[in-house]
């Protein structure tokens, strides 16, 4: 008996390792996000590049050229200025993502949204699956000689940040309020992935520790069923990808 039980510890912990070294592959998904390059300076033209990709097996976050890159084009992109105007920008396609470009007349931080609800169903139904309907959110801050902070969410899912000290201050919003008690993704500059769950004031705290792009990642299932492009799906995950730069 004993030898017996000694075989199943081992096997248990052998299976244990094995999921926790597996982990970070299973949680390598395709997903969209936003390139921001620009000077950070006034009259200088901000490239605002939306690709989709995957992270691969060396946590190299790649973007793809596949048949999922023309819907990178059905983004809807704007630009909020610090008094409230909004500035709808056309994307044109490059090789490997769509870009929009505008150049900032004034100083201030200007919020840059992106949003798609027009994306086919991801239909599972060959393989048992469930089909979801995805909807897309992207967003982020671009400062222009400003060291100003968003304040106030937009989109239905809305992340905004803000720093206290070296730390940076998270809230996840759904249809303009904060959410509590939520989870996180954040994917570092090495596209490692942290979780996070948000305190009674929608908030999360992490150290921005590398410099390059953060991703921080909210998910929300309405599990409202319906019909998109003439295939039904069983709810709609709606994702919010905030990118965020350290410099």
């Amino acid at each position: 008996m004993l030898v017996m039980y000694l075989c199943f510890m081992k096997q248990k912990i052998l299976y244990s390792l094995l999921i926790l070294l597996t982990l970070p592959l299973l949680s390598r998904a395709h997903g969209y996000w936003m390139d921001i390059k620009g000077s950070g300076k006034i009259h200088q033209p901000v490239h605002i590049q939306i690709c989709y990709g995957e992270i691969d097996e060396y946590s190299v976050r790649r973007r793809e050229k596949g048949e999922e890159l023309p819907f990178s084009g059905d983004f809807k992109v704007r630009i909020i200025d610090e008094e409230g105007k909004i500035t709808s920008l056309p994307l044109r396609p490059l090789s490997d993502c769509w870009e929009a470009v505008f150049t900032p007349a004034k100083k201030g931080t200007y919020q840059i949204l992106a949003s798609n609800d027009v994306l086919p169903v991801v239909d599972r139904s060959k393989t048992g699956g469930k089909n979801v309907r995805p909807i897309d959110y992207l967003c982020a801050a671009y400062q222009v000689e400003s060291s100003s902070s968003i304040s106030k969410p937009i989109q239905f899912l809305d992340i905004i940040t803000y720093t206290k000290g070296d730390l940076t201050i998270v809230k996840a919003f759904k249809n303009g309020k904060a959410v509590p008690d939520i989870k996180l993704r954040i994917f570092n500059p090495d596209n490692w992935e942290k979780e996070l769950t948000t305190n009674e004031n929608g908030e999360a705290t992490f150290a921005a520790l590398r410099k390059g792009l953060y991703i921080i990642r909210q998910d929300w299932i309405d599990p409202t069923p319906g019909m998109h492009k003439n295939i039904s799906y069983t709810g709609i995950r709606h994702r919010c990808n905030y990118c965020l730069y350290v410099k």
